[in-house]
């Protein structure tokens, strides 16, 4: 099958070349399809000098959609003979909030389109009865053996936990609720951050709240962060949007716990008896200290999650994705 993905990745000199990285991000479906990628908006805006027949050359087009990309998403089915997937990248709240024509034309788009891709068995309900194309369950596909074998090996773990609110927006998705809980475990805290403003953040709030020691990350590449991410004793990530939830399966994938809502698809696979609403402080303070004072709980919850994981690897998801598209 010849596969291309589109989405709004920032165009780089691997599109419209096969794609071999293996990264958790939406480009590992280009990865595990052996197709190729382009940045929609570059390509509607004329930088790759292609007309949008172009697509007929391949079987399957994944438009992985956000607002830019609906009307490209409709182009290239209408212009071209592909066989298109229209797969939401984003959290649903997003789409189903969005106002008049643009609206519109997304309802447009999922009854052209020949099949629906979703990242949480919630998004289902939503999205089949505004179209008469199958909708399904796909998800990002991951590279577990490649964490397992090539950068993540056992370690012994940090007494610290690794916060994931972070990526440049602290405070942005109930960031303030992750630094609350935070400061109620004590453990010290690592976040990711993108700039310096996001460190300033934490600093003038630390004149008011007891926050214990917190360490800064940045690591731009995906490599660097997960290898990171592998030196914690657990994941916390209070984050209210309905959403796939890379952050999760980074966390098992590591070999460590998540606590986390379940409105991530990941975590409520992976990690159900770590489950607690997104503004729930007590109850995410409550499951991090008796993750630290019970090994036996520690180790349950990690089996299970152990159990889980091949759901989540590269040729699982690449079968979920064919048979939405048979």
């Amino acid at each position: 099958m010849k596969f291309c993905l589109v989405s709004l990745m920032p165009p780089s000199d691997s599109d419209g070349k096969v794609i071999t990285e293996q990264v958790n991000r939406i480009t590992q479906w280009a990865t595990v399809m052996k197709g190729i990628h382009y940045n929609g908006w570059a390509f509607d805006a004329g930088f790759y000098n292609l007309p949008y027949e172009y697509f007929s050359e391949f079987d399957l087009v994944m438009v992985a959609v956000r607002d830019a990309l609906i009307d490209v998403g409709i182009k290239i089915k209408r212009q071209s003979t592909a066989r298109v997937l229209v797969f939401f990248d984003g959290e649903m709240e997003h789409f189903t909030s969005l106002q008049g024509d643009l609206q519109v034309k997304l309802i447009e788009l999922l009854n052209i389109a020949d099949a629906v891709g979703v990242t949480h068995e919630y998004d289902i309900p939503i999205i089949q009865p505004l179209t008469n194309r199958p909708v399904g369950l796909v998800g990002v596909p991951f590279p577990l053996k490649r964490v397992r074998e090539e950068l993540c090996p056992p370690v012994e773990k940090k007494q610290q936990i690794h916060v994931g609110c972070g990526t440049g927006k602290i405070f942005n998705r109930n960031g303030i609720v992750n630094i609350a809980a935070l400061s109620e475990i004590g453990l010290p805290g690592v976040i990711d951050v993108w700039s310096e403003d996001d460190k300033e953040y934490v600093y003038m709030i630390k004149e008011y709240m007891q926050i214990p020691p917190i360490y800064f990350n940045y690591t731009p590449r995906w490599e660097d962060y997960i290898s990171q991410l592998n030196c914690s004793f657990m994941g916390l990530h209070l984050d209210y949007r309905q959403i796939w939830g890379r952050f999760a399966l980074d966390c098992a994938a590591v070999r460590m716990p998540c606590i986390a809502p379940d409105n991530f698809y990941t975590q409520k696979k992976l990690f159900p008896r770590l489950c607690v609403d997104s503004q729930d402080i007590d109850g995410a303070v409550k499951l991090a200290k008796e993750l630290l004072k019970n090994s036996t709980f520690y180790e349950e919850v990690m089996a299970y999650a152990e159990s889980q994981l091949a759901f989540f690897d590269n040729e699982a998801a690449k079968e979920r994705l064919l048979d939405l598209c048979d």
